[in-house]
Parts: structure tokens; C-alpha cells; sequence
């Protein structure tokens, strides 16, 4: 199976992604692919080593990865087996504005604000989404986490002119829109939201995940905006590559369409 698999894919040795973190890549793949579960083995040193054309050094590192990241055990005498690793389905193309309004119980979801504060630093992609550069803004960073394992990094920024004192403040029932609802009267009633694959290259962000520099994870961008159209929040959000979103379209019945 692995030999079949490895027929598609190759190793470049001139790259300057190390071997052994390219290797690593390769096999989270296979084993994506081949939807492997507790019950199953990842293949021998040996036998990557083999198929890959490595040494068993390297594929021994690309393997240590899946231990690392918490996705493999390893039993004496008996070979690696994978841990389960639960997805976590999110909405983004919806009617809703909250990208977590699909976990559900008994899933539990909690939010933890780390920063808030107010800053004129304000990154060179916030402000693409249409943040001025020379105002400040009320800067949250908050970790949501389902049932304790942390799947999303969200930095919000906001017109501090709009939102006096925010920084400052508890979020009203762990909510940022309901918190400027109910505090400032703005209403957020659009959000316009794109997502991409990305590396993390932010080492912050990589041991707040939990996950190697490097790592591919989702990253979510989107610009929010009050009934009036004025812009009150930019966020970019960083999530873990397990998580899976979810959307239902229908089809229009009109001929032609």
C-alpha cells in the first residue's frame, strides 16, 4: 500500500525543507488518505526507509514527528499506532456570524481571551482588510478550545475610536458581537470572510497550537461591519489542520441555472 503510494510522490533532497520534515509530510498524507485509525500501524522505519530511499535515520525523525504532534505511540515489539485525532467541523460559508455556532453538545466550547489591549502596531495584512494604519486599535487575542484541546488562535482588531474601553471589559457571554451590541450599539450584520492554507511561521502561534513551525494550518480572514457599513473588526484566525468546515447549499430549480 505504501509503495503503491509512493510511486506518486517524491522527495526533493535540493529543497530546503529538510528531508526528514518532507517525509514527515508525505506520510501524514498517506495516512490521511488511507483514513487510518487507532487500529492501525504506521509502516516500520524499515520499510519507509526503503520505499522512500532515505536512511533509516531520517525516516526515523519523520516518523518522531507523528509523536511530537501527539498523533502516534509507540509500543515495544509491536510497532507505531496512530492515536485518534477527532475533527471538528466549523461553519464559514453560513448565515450565521460565528465560524463555531456548529459545535455542538456534548462537545464543549470554551473561549479564553490572552491579550487585550490597544496598539498602533497593527500588521501589514490587517490593515489590506481596510484597518487605517495610523489609528489605534483594541487588539483581542482569544483560544477556543473544544472539549480542552485548543483548536483556533483568533486575533481580532477593532477602531479603537468606535470601542472606548474595550479592551478592558469582559465579553458578555464570552461574546465579542454581543458585547458591541450591547455596550457600544453597534450591530455587526456582515462579515466577509476568505480561508487559505498557510505554514506557521509565527513561533507564538506555533506553541499556542501546539504544533511544529512549519505545520500547515488553516487561516481564516475576514473583515465585520455594523448596520450603518462601517467597518468594526478585522480578524485573522489561525486553526488547526484537523478541523473540517462544513457548508449546505441547495440548488436553484429555475432551467438554466
Amino acid at each position: 500500500m505504501l509503495s503503491a503510494y509512493a510511486e506518486d510522490m517524491s522527495l526533493d533532497p535540493a529543497s530546503p525543507i529538510p528531508l526528514h520534515y518532507q517525509l514527515f509530510r508525505v506520510l501524514k498524507q498517506f495516512a490521511h488518505r488511507q483514513h487510518l485509525t487507532t487500529a492501525d500501524k504506521l509502516p516500520s522505519e524499515a520499510l519507509v526507509a526503503e520505499v522512500f530511499g532515505v536512511s533509516r535515520p531520517t525516516a526515523s525523525r519523520a516518523i518522531r514527528g507523528f509523536v511530537d504532534q501527539q498523533q502516534l505511540t509507540r509500543a515495544r515489539g509491536r510497532g507505531s499506532f496512530f492515536l485518534s485525532s477527532a475533527r471538528f467541523d466549523l461553519t464559514l460559508l453560513a448565515d450565521s456570524l460565528s465560524l463555531v455556532d456548529a459545535i455542538r453538545p456534548p462537545s464543549r466550547l470554551t473561549t479564553e481571551t490572552v491579550v487585550h489591549t490597544v496598539t498602533r502596531a497593527i500588521p501589514e495584512e490587517i490593515r489590506d482588510l481596510g484597518l487605517a494604519a495610523d489609528c489605534p486599535a483594541v487588539f483581542l487575542r482569544r483560544l477556543r478550545s473544544v472539549d480542552g484541546k485548543l483548536i483556533m488562535v483568533c486575533d481580532s482588531y477593532l477602531p479603537a475610536e468606535l470601542f472606548p474601553g474595550l479592551h478592558e471589559r469582559e465579553m458578555i457571554g464570552g461574546s465579542l458581537y454581543a458585547t458591541l451590541a450591547s455596550a457600544y450599539g453597534r450591530r455587526v450584520v456582515r462579515s466577509d470572510r476568505s480561508i487559505s492554507v498557510a505554514e506557521v511561521i509565527d513561533r507564538t502561534i506555533s506553541k499556542l497550537l501546539d504544533v511544529p513551525i512549519l505545520s500547515p494550518v488553516f487561516v481564516l480572514t475576514g473583515a465585520s461591519y455594523d448596520e450603518s457599513g462601517r467597518l468594526c473588526e478585522v480578524m485573522v484566525s489561525h486553526v488547526v489542520g484537523e478541523a473540517r468546515f462544513t457548508n449546505t447549499v441547495g440548488v436553484s430549480r429555475e432551467p438554466g441555472c
